[in-house]
């Protein structure tokens, strides 16, 4: 499998033919952040769209120093919170609505989403980042430009929020 280090070096020096192999790469998980930040899969395609057409058009502009990965990340987060505000909202909607049927169908994602719906902004995007999309703490940091020990601290509150609710029985799916 191509990954990232193969790949980056090779744009470095405009071999655009490998930019599809990168957008290949990353495709499916950016796709599955952006259902998760938008309304719907119509939505989503175009964020994820938007990501990719933004990460070749700045490339130039970015140095890597760490996880590509991170960076592709803040972009399609960004992307999805102008999505939002273009929308007229400051900020994503505290009950998101998901009508992505097969996404929806998800045993496990269904489970998650359930039990971060009633967490506060800052903790919700934080538990998403690390066990829906599996981000380790510190790309977490850098997508949400927070220190390490923030993200650490918030996750800690996040999973003891949960862990209350479903002590109450407040996560059930209906």
């Amino acid at each position: 499998m191509i990954r990232e280090y193969n790949i980056l070096p090779k744009i470095e020096n405009d071999n655009t033919t490998c930019l599809e192999d990168l957008i290949n790469l990353y495709y499916p998980d950016v796709f599955r952040y952006c259902l998760w930040h938008t309304p719907n899969r119509q939505v989503a395609e175009d964020a994820t769209q938007e990501t990719f057409l933004k990460t070749i058009r700045y490339f130039k502009k970015y140095i890597h120093c760490g996880k590509f990965k991170s960076y592709i990340y803040k972009v399609a987060s960004n992307v999805c919170i102008d999505i939002w505000r273009k929308k007229g909202m400051e900020s994503l909607p505290e009950n998101l609505a998901y009508m992505e049927n097969g996404f929806a169908q998800t045993e496990s994602d269904l489970d998650l989403k359930c039990l971060v719906e009633n967490l506060p902004e800052k903790y919700r995007e934080i538990v998403l980042l690390r066990f829906a999309q599996d981000l380790s703490m510190r790309e977490i940091a850098e997508i949400e430009n927070i220190p390490l020990r923030t993200v650490q601290s918030r996750l800690r509150a996040a999973l003891k929020q949960i862990k209350k609710n479903v002590r109450k029985g407040e996560w059930a799916r209906e």
